[in-house]
């Protein structure tokens, strides 16, 4: 499968990369078309696999599905244009509106979720929301399995069947069903209370694991 992660030059996206490699096609995307082929040159040379950089709206294009492994501001941004090019297409959204104050990280959507906000703007996708429990630095150690869940909404079980499918390539990491779309403002909050429970007890990149 070709996958594209758009605004894919951070931690998250770069970690993603790497795991997802293994599997699949992957091409990693930007605003900046040098910044996305020097983020896939140097994530190439690590893994020993070729994956691809450019800009947003070209991986998009041509992909068959995309993650959005960026800010909540920025995720919003990328997007505009992109409707036609994700047509159709599978896409996942990490994204997380979040802001730190007073020490504290707390979620700053007063209504619905980041995703059910994707959606609406990528009408004519299948968008679903995961990975938001998913650590980032653990990610980029792509030799190492999770041994961690993550929770999916999704408005269809069958597009929950394709994300766990898409991101089988992550060894370790279970998917749950949380039910549809409208769940994802649960999941999305789950990200800054593990950060705050980080913080108050010397944590290390927390993750999730229900047992």
């Amino acid at each position: 499968m070709k996958v594209a992660i758009i605004g894919g030059t951070g931690t998250l996206g770069s970690g993603l990369a790497l795991r997802l490699s293994s599997l699949h096609s992957v091409s990693i995307g930007s605003r900046d078309e040098e910044r996305g082929v020097a983020s896939a040159h140097e994530l190439s040379s690590a893994c020993g696999r070729t994956i691809e950089g450019g800009l947003n709206e070209k991986v998009a294009r041509e992909c068959d599905a995309a993650l959005l492994p960026v800010s909540y501001t920025a995720g919003m941004e990328v997007l505009t244009g992109l409707e036609e090019a994700l047509k159709d297409k599978l896409v996942i959204s990490p994204v997380v509106p979040m802001a730190l104050v007073e020490g504290r990280f707390c979620y700053t959507k007063e209504t619905g979720s980041a995703a059910e906000q994707i959606a609406s703007i990528l009408k004519d996708s299948r968008v679903a929301a995961a990975l938001h429990t998913v650590p980032a630095p653990r990610l980029l150690k792509a030799d190492v399995p999770l041994d961690m869940d993550t929770l999916v909404a999704a408005d269809s079980r069958q597009t929950f069947t394709e994300v766990a499918g898409l991101l089988s390539a992550i060894e370790g990491l279970r998917f749950l069903y949380s039910g549809q779309l409208s769940s994802a403002r649960s999941l999305e909050q789950l990200t800054p209370l593990l950060l705050n429970l980080a913080r108050s007890n010397g944590l290390k990149s927390p993750a999730l694991k229900l047992v």
